[in-house]
């Protein structure tokens, strides 16, 4: 008993000498007394503000209590509230004598639990997101320090993720239910990760996951989507919140959190503006990549300046008498001598929000070669200018359209602005909005790439475009075999916007094969090679001299 006892005594001393909650020296402390009694886990409840946090004083969550002798001692209340301190033994059978101990241990102890009380509370708003009640980045820089300081970081994995379109949410809920969302997400996160891990949420949509790297399956599985729900006028709203992951497996015991977090926003960028996929792991060729296309971004500007971007013309052929009716114009990258195409940068541009200007750029680039043909003569053919959907959230688009067109004094009937599908609804209430402006002024609007997205359905019930251009993926999987899927619902695409007065423009057609198929469904209206490849501005002022195949 007295040996026991003096254990008490000294570890009681290291207590009453804290200046501060610390919850690495309260376990230090502990751990003689926990050993000696032959405890499993030692839980400490500290009850404070409207819930209450959990301290593991010996051992953690992963203790088995089946069978497991269990003593809880609750404290006095004090300010309407008590704290509860919890043995688990390991095996050890505690006679009258040894739960005397305990008792006139946990007694002692709560007599420290006001000032721990109070500490944790202090501790909480210090290191705690008072917003979603994860850690914040004091409490993460706390976390981390930890495991570097016991040498078991690299047993760990971190993650940054990003919630895809969170603002929508808030379009939605609005921002004060939407900060009730990021909350209820923020909760989910931490019930499907342990006590030796960490959810923190650095601020916005953002947050970091320290988890064990046993526990990666669990990481790469709540990326796919994480169900919420909020109330909304007495209606319950619910969402699937899915997101991108910048990871990086810790490789030593000792690296720095600095480097972690620098090599997390690498592969959260990497996946956010280049990466097809929304889980990225960090290596040196991702922060090659990432560093290669800043400087492919970098480039831009000089580009536009010194007019390396120029414009070339795919004709628009109408198949029943073979002649040119209209033309897209596609852009292409002259950057030191070598041609970039579109598909090695517009993506890229997308992201990077810098595709607006190079439209603009190409729409000019149009404008200029129509009026240079009408003054000398020639009667061009509508050409169709694509346009990102990035310009949805430009209110002055259409007028900005206009004042380029007029400056050239071209009729607006010849300039078609070519615009691609949008699964977002609130980018097809925008486009709505952008399809009338154009139709009142005079302009005809395409839909691009038609048929690949979710939204295709949805955006004909509610938009009255004028031109809908199949995508290339249909026609290249095109045969004869009239009971082929995708010959059934290309043929159906085809007879619905023939009944809905939409004209039908069928892209990437290079055999007669698919020309003959695709006449025979009544689709007339052919862009690709069998015709004609994308021409130089010279070569297609020929072609508008000579519009018959």
């Amino acid at each position: 008993m007295n040996e026991k006892f003096k254990l008490i005594k000294q570890s009681f001393k290291m207590l009453e000498g804290l200046s501060m909650f610390d919850e690495e020296v309260i376990r230090e402390a502990v751990k003689p007394i926990a050993e000696v009694y032959g405890a499993a886990a030692i839980m400490l409840e500290i009850p404070f503000r409207s819930n209450k946090q959990i301290f593991y004083l010996y051992g953690d969550n992963s203790v088995d209590i089946v069978g497991k002798q269990i003593f809880t001692y609750e404290g006095r209340r004090r300010a309407g509230v008590r704290t509860v301190i919890t043995w688990i033994s390991s095996g050890t059978i505690w006679d009258d004598e040894d739960l005397e101990d305990l008792d006139f241990i946990s007694t002692t102890a709560c007599t420290l639990s006001e000032k721990l009380r109070l500490d944790a509370m202090a501790n909480s708003y210090y290191y705690i997101d008072t917003v979603t009640g994860v850690s914040n980045n004091n409490g993460l820089g706390r976390f981390v320090s930890k495991l570097i300081r016991r040498g078991i970081f690299h047993q760990y994995g971190c993650a940054l993720l990003d919630i895809i379109g969170f603002s929508y949410v808030n379009k939605k809920v609005g921002f004060r239910t939407g900060t009730k969302v990021i909350k209820q997400y923020a909760s989910k996160l931490k019930e499907i990760f342990g006590a030796d891990e960490l959810v923190a949420r650095p601020g916005g949509d953002n947050f970091i996951i320290i988890f064990k790297k046993s526990n990666i399956d669990k990481l790469t599985n709540l990326v796919s989507g994480i169900d919420v729900k909020a109330r909304v006028n007495s209606a319950t709203m619910r969402f699937t919140l899915t997101a991108r992951a910048g990871i990086y497996m810790v490789n030593s015991p000792d690296q720095t959190f600095d480097n972690v977090v620098s090599y997390l926003s690498t592969s959260l960028n990497y996946a956010k503006s280049y990466s097809r996929t929304n889980v990225v792991y960090y290596n040196k060729d991702v922060e090659h990549k990432v560093i290669e296309h800043k400087e492919f971004c970098q480039k831009f500007k000089n580009a536009i300046d010194k007019n390396e971007f120029y414009v070339l013309y795919q004709p628009k052929v109408y198949t029943k008498n073979n002649t040119l009716y209209g033309a897209e114009a596609l852009v292409r990258w002259n950057n030191d001598g070598k041609v970039i195409y579109p598909g090695d940068f517009v993506e890229i541009f997308e992201k990077e929000h810098l595709i607006s200007a190079l439209d603009f750029y190409v729409l000019e680039q149009t404008c200029r070669d129509l009026r240079s043909w009408l003054d000398n003569g020639l009667e061009p053919v509508t050409v169709s200018v694509n346009f990102s959907n990035d310009h949805l959230g430009d209110d002055e688009l259409v007028d900005r359209i206009i004042a380029i067109v007029d400056k050239y004094g071209i009729d607006h009937h010849l300039i078609e602005i070519e615009m691609t599908e949008t699964v977002d609804v609130y980018e097809i209430n925008r486009l709505l909005t952008y399809v009338n402006g154009l139709h009142k002024n005079g302009f005809t609007v395409a839909i691009d790439d038609f048929g690949i997205g979710y939204s295709s359905l949805l955006m004909l019930q509610n938009i009255s475009v004028d031109v809908l251009k199949i995508d290339k993926a249909f026609i290249a999987e095109l045969t004869g075999d009239a009971e082929k899927r995708e010959n059934i619902i290309l043929r159906h695409i085809i007879n619905m916007a023939e009944e809905l007065g939409v004209e039908i423009v069928a892209e990437g057609v290079e055999t007669d094969e698919q020309r003959i198929n695709l006449t025979d469904m009544h689709c007339h209206r052919i862009q690709g090679y069998f015709y004609d490849k994308p021409l130089f501005t010279d070569a297609f002022r020929l072609r508008l001299s000579a519009k018959t195949y």
